[in-house]
């Protein structure tokens, strides 16, 4: 049985509207993924394990989830970090280093983690001065004085050894 023609023209609508969506799907699809990378919007899904209030965070290559709060009663701000996979590479209480103080709720915007088999070293923290521009570590590597002063002391030269 053969289509009357406003059947078949109806069908070529809507292949070509079917058709458009799907380009403009590809076309798009560039667009969010640059999105994602210069931390426009967050990625539409998150790896397994990956708490919800997460946040990624992109480094042009890979990137982390990131979920951290300040706990004031405690003076240390809690944190937990995970691979672009949601493999573990943080968990734990943290304070900034040379501080000995949790970051404030403002200066909690992580960038980066060091980390080995899921134990973090350091969580770097975005800042006026970069996205390395303050340092959390793990409240269990403080030491009563976590920075100690350095004083660098010259010797003394004189006038007549500097002119031959």
């Amino acid at each position: 049985m053969a289509q009357n023609p406003t059947s078949a023209t109806r069908t070529i609508k809507w292949l070509a509207v079917a058709v458009a969506l799907a380009g403009l799907g590809f076309a798009v699809h560039p667009l969010y993924v640059e999105g994602v990378i210069f931390g426009l919007w967050q990625p539409l899904q998150r790896p397994p394990g990956v708490s919800s209030k997460a946040h990624y965070v992109s480094s042009i290559e890979d990137g982390t989830w990131f979920d951290c709060s300040v706990d004031l009663v405690k003076n240390v701000d809690t944190c937990k970090a995970w691979d672009s996979y949601g493999a573990p590479l943080a968990d734990g209480d943290f304070r900034l280093e040379c501080l000995g103080r949790a970051a404030t709720a403002k200066e909690l915007r992580p960038s980066s983690v060091s980390s080995s088999g899921g134990h973090a070293y350091a969580i770097y923290l975005f800042g006026e001065h970069g996205a390395r521009d303050l340092t959390l570590v793990p409240v269990s590597n403080e030491h009563p004085k976590p920075c100690p002063e350095v004083t660098i002391t010259y010797p003394k030269t004189s006038a007549a050894s500097g002119s031959k």
